[in-house]
């Protein structure tokens, strides 16, 4: 009895007009939809996760870790938390988009971003960083895009301690950096200090090296690590 009822409530309902039906091909398309914007989520989360990459790589946080307390410092002041929080509020918005499916929804966040940082770092070791957004950031440093030029030289910013630029002259104790403005400065580098992977003597004039120290004159930096990088520009 009472599923005949529910039944007739069925019925009366569609033939109010409260519920419309709706053909086979209609699901299909709007799952297709559905998959097709969760791709081009998942690419998104994968650019913005290069970026991450990028971005330390070319403001020295990744070499910085190496170099005890003050490079971890210059790590966490380097890192770009933005993106970071921008690819968690990605990953938030592909878990609401896929919850509706039986296999997502029975599934916490927690463990749905767990998978795609696995996917999306697995995805990383294939994917060159540099090739990608190399080719963006020279390509804004040139022809300035309004928001997009911002982000990279923001996020690409040397952190305090960190010096990028072009060796221009080397000597056996010494060379002279010139940064992105033409600004010229001689780096002393102590022959115990610790490396990362790059010695003095595999530095060579015309390289793009990012250089860990402080100052101790005017234009003049005391080095406690150098590392070459590539210049995109």
């Amino acid at each position: 009895m009472n599923i005949k009822n529910d039944c007739d409530k069925i019925i009366n309902t569609i033939k109010s007009g409260e519920t419309k039906m709706h053909s086979h091909a209609y699901f299909m398309a709007r799952a297709a939809l559905v998959l097709f914007g969760a791709v081009l989520l998942f690419l998104l989360i994968l650019f913005v996760a290069t970026f991450i990459v990028f971005a330390l790589q070319e403001n020295g946080g990744f070499f910085a870790a190496n170099f005890g307390p003050v490079g971890w410092e210059t790590f966490f002041a380097s890192f770009p938390w933005i993106m970071l929080l921008l690819s968690l509020a990605l990953v938030l918005v592909l878990w609401i988009i896929l919850r509706r499916y039986p296999m997502i929804y029975h599934q916490p966040f927690l463990y749905i971003l767990f998978v795609l940082i696995v996917v999306v770092s697995l995805s990383c070791l294939f994917i060159s960083a540099g090739a990608i957004h190399g080719g963006i950031y020279r390509y804004v440093s040139r022809n300035p895009i309004p928001m997009v030029s911002g982000v990279y030289e923001f996020e690409t910013a040397p952190a305090n301690d960190v010096y990028r630029g072009q060796v221009v002259t080397l000597s056996t104790s010494s060379f002279v950096l010139a940064n992105d403005l033409g600004q010229t400065s001689t780096v002393l580098v102590v022959p115990t200090a610790p490396s990362s992977g790059s010695e003095l003597g595999e530095i060579e004039p015309g390289d793009y090296v990012i250089v860990f120290g402080h100052g101790v004159a005017t234009a003049t930096i005391q080095a406690s690590g150098v590392e070459n990088i590539v210049d995109y520009q």
